[in-house]
């Protein structure tokens, strides 16, 4: 024991590697283990749902999954099909997989899909609303349920309804959850955001619609670099934000907004989503319920609720580091569009804390905020000769112009998880054997 303490002293550089190498082993294998415990629950779930006969005067359920094969560096389409993939199939789905190969392509493909049961989106926050501006522009309208699989770098609307607190990227165990919920087939009707831009002459760019929101001042900015610094690895964001502290010029703007509100007897008439109505496709009539069904919500007669602020139009200058606008299906409790703003003049630690926390994943935090039905932006901040300022949708970036954003009440119909959990809650009844 004496001698094998020594060696271990005389060699301490290489026994500290040996061990952590050891450590970091023991840890992976022990995470694919639960990984493939909780795949094998899945599986076994979705056999249930494959072995349904289906009448001979009906189809199989068709799926149309638009894959982005160059999110999450290039990594998504491995991992759909090692943890999406064989789920589908399993449930007895016919399967049509349709690559993207170019940034906007999910629009002109999401358009030209006809005769599918549903659309399954497998990629980032981006690819998700390439989707939903190609339905809603070429119908109107998303007219049929839209699976989120969460496969892309940043997944805000897929963490949202996973209920994960976060928006980044996702673990195995979480992508296969996303996948479940469109197999399960309970719906939920969530409200996406119109995008125009307002100009005087010529005519606009088409609208864009998104389900996550807008990104617009430094902290956009800097994390839309961390690419310039790949061979940090896992650590570039964090180094993005950190050779970009020195950049915190503040950004102005002027908000046109009416008040948002769930419903009244101002708006009864013009909005048809106060009164929904749950869909059933036929193949819900044939597959048994294997969770329990969510309690019902009583209806409310909106004709008698009186909300004298609906429809007032108010204005506000915001001025910041950033300007976030989040849909409710991301910044949850929300009635209407949330505009909050980021601090005047932050200190170096204070924006790096911040910077570091969303290189995480993790929600912003606000300084002043406000919610709206539709609210217009004008930009203050004035731009030097030949400078060209950016902001993002739903993590595709766009110049910075005077836009206008409305929002679409019950426009996107998403499978949603019956139980939203964390993943390791996940981990640990699949491996007890009650999941």
């Amino acid at each position: 024991m004496a001698k094998f303490v020594r060696t271990i002293r005389n060699n301490w550089k290489k026994s500290t590697f040996g061990a952590v190498a050891v450590i970091y082993g023991i840890n992976y294998g022990h995470e694919k283990y639960k990984v493939q415990q909780l795949m094998r629950k899945y599986c076994e779930e979705a056999v249930q749902y494959g072995d349904i006969p289906v009448p001979p005067t009906l189809k199989p359920r068709h799926v149309t999954v638009i894959l982005n094969p160059a999110a999450n560096r290039k990594k998504a389409k491995a991992n759909f099909e090692k943890y999406c993939a064989p789920l589908l199939h399993l449930a007895g789905y016919t399967v049509n997989v349709v690559l993207t190969e170019s940034e906007g392509q999910a629009r002109t493909l999401a358009a030209d899909v006809k005769d599918s049961d549903m659309i399954v989106v497998a990629g980032g926050d981006g690819t998700l609303s390439e989707t939903v501006t190609g339905l809603m522009r070429a119908h109107g309208r998303v007219k049929c349920p839209v699976g989120v699989l969460p496969l892309g770098r940043t997944n805000s609307v897929a963490c949202a309804l996973l209920g994960l607190g976060r928006e980044g990227t996702v673990s195995p165990g979480e992508m296969a959850a996303a996948a479940m919920a469109v197999v399960r087939g309970q719906t939920k009707t969530i409200d996406s955001i119109k995008v125009d831009v307002v100009q005087e002459e010529g005519t606009p760019p088409k609208p864009v619609y998104g389900l996550s929101g807008i990104r617009w001042g430094v902290y956009r900015d800097a994390l839309s670099k961390q690419d310039r610094y790949w061979y940090l690895g896992p650590l570039r964001g964090y180094a993005s934000v950190l050779f970009n502290s020195l950049h915190k010029e503040p950004i102005a703007a002027h908000v046109v907004f009416t008040h948002a509100c769930d419903g009244c007897s101002r708006c009864y008439e013009s909005r048809t989503d106060l009164h929904p109505t749950q869909q059933h496709r036929w193949y819900h009539y044939l597959v048994p319920s294997f969770t329990k069904k969510p309690p019902e919500v009583p209806q409310v007669n909106y004709q008698y609720v009186v909300n004298t602020k609906c429809g007032e139009v108010s204005e506000l200058d915001l001025t910041g580091v950033d300007i976030n606008i989040s849909c409710p299906a991301v910044s949850r409790d929300s009635r209407g569009v949330r505009v909050s703003s980021g601090p005047l003049n932050p200190s170096w630690s204070e924006y790096v804390e911040e910077g570091w926390r969303r290189v995480r994943g993790e929600l912003p935090t606000a300084q002043e905020q406000l919610e709206a039905q539709q609210l217009e932006i004008v930009p203050v901040t004035q731009l030097q000769e030949n400078e060209e300022k950016w902001f993002s949708i739903d993590n595709e970036e766009y110049e910075v112009r005077h836009i206008r954003v409305t929002l679409m009440p019950k426009s996107v119909q998403v499978f949603l998880p019956q139980q939203p959990q964390t993943y390791y809650t996940l981990l640990e009844r699949a491996l007890l054997g009650c999941c």
